[in-house]
């Protein structure tokens, strides 16, 4: 089964539904039909619900192995094409592709159409709650064998998303099988706390370090629940923005948890294994920071400068492994303080 689907996609690839070949089309009529994929079939779908689609327009049903899923977490800029080829094109064999953003247009469509093989690639602009609780939305997430969220802004996509039935089916397609991963914002959102500038500014390290309660800092509760990413707080276009700083504020504000900060950078992607186990793709580096029993917050309390002494880190690069549940790693780790009443607040200076 797995060679025809590919065979068939083959054919599909680079093709628009109108476009396919009647005896490609048929083949995959003949395949979906004979399946039992259990989703039913394409609701209607809501008028005011923009949708991108290219390849074929029926679910094609591929089983999938849970235990050999996996979740990525982008950095954002270019998008690293190793990770979807190497991970996600030999799992969904030719299955179909969701991505799902609140604005912009098709972007991905054609993009991870012929790098992934795929049989289909379509986006969704779902830009409020009535649409994350369409019948649409939620058949067309139980039915992906990939989601995938595009970059934006993750204020909109908690407002919009959060507690809906997009949601719901989300947590389905976890259980089932599919791969699921996003870059920048949509990177943000797969963490189990999730930094949330829902109505302020963007926080930035120089500023949040002068205050521990900066009114830039706000944080919202697990989306994906996804229990490989239990307590992280993820964090993106890390070393290129100077996030190191935030994500040392955004961790003090959670002591309580012994959370564990995800710095992924741009151009760079983390594959994480349901295991625990994760390994980097791309060009630049991941961070991963934890407190352990060296760690000190001398100093959180609002209105007053930070000051964090030596927080553990491990910088990643393309091929370095962390283990996010034992948290394991061959890479030796480093130290990194902060003290916000400093102007280099940094030690060492350059933590990168």
């Amino acid at each position: 089964m797995k060679f025809y689907i590919m065979l068939l996609v083959a054919l599909v690839t680079g093709c628009s539904q109108k476009g396919l070949e009647n005896d490609t089309k048929s083949a995959l009529v003949a395949m979906a039909n004979a399946e039992q994929c259990g989703f039913g079939p394409r609701p209607a779908k809501p008028g005011s619900l923009q949708r991108y689609a290219v390849g074929y327009n029926e679910d094609v049903c591929v089983a999938l192995s849970p235990e050999n899923a996996g979740i990525i977490l982008m950095g954002g800029s270019t998008d690293v094409d190793s990770i979807f080829s190497d991970k996600v094109r030999p799992y969904i064999q030719g299955g179909n592709v969701l991505v799902l953003r609140t604005q912009g247009a098709a972007g991905y469509n054609d993009y991870l159409l012929n790098l992934l093989q795929a049989a289909s690639v379509e986006t969704l602009l779902v830009d409020s709650r009535d649409k994350a609780n369409s019948d649409y939305v939620r058949w067309a997430i139980q039915s992906a064998e990939f989601i995938w969220f595009a970059g934006g802004d993750q204020s909109t996509y908690i407002a919009n998303w959060q507690d809906t039935a997009l949601q719901q089916a989300l947590h389905g397609a976890y259980q089932r099988g599919a791969i699921i991963g996003g870059t920048s914002a949509g990177n943000a959102i797969l963490s189990s706390i999730i930094y949330n500038p829902d109505g302020v500014g963007s926080a930035v390290s120089t500023e949040v370090v002068e205050d521990f309660c900066d009114t830039n800092i706000a944080f919202s509760p697990d989306f994906l629940e996804a229990p490989m990413l239990s307590n992280t707080l993820a964090d993106t276009h890390f070393k290129q923005r100077d996030r190191m700083g935030r994500l040392m504020v955004f961790l003090a504000h959670h002591q309580q948890y012994q959370l564990t900060g995800i710095g992924v950078s741009e151009r760079t992607a983390l594959w994480v294994e349901r295991s625990g186990y994760s390994e980097v793709f791309g060009e630049h580096e991941v961070y991963i920071l934890r407190a352990d029993q060296q760690t000190m917050f001398r100093q959180t309390e609002c209105g007053k400068p930070v000051v964090i002494d030596d927080m553990l880190y491990y910088k990643l690069q393309k091929g370095h492994s962390y283990h996010l549940l034992d948290h394991t790693s061959a890479v030796p780790a480093s130290r990194v303080s902060i003290n916000g009443n400093n102007s280099n607040f940094y030690s060492p200076a350059n933590p990168y």
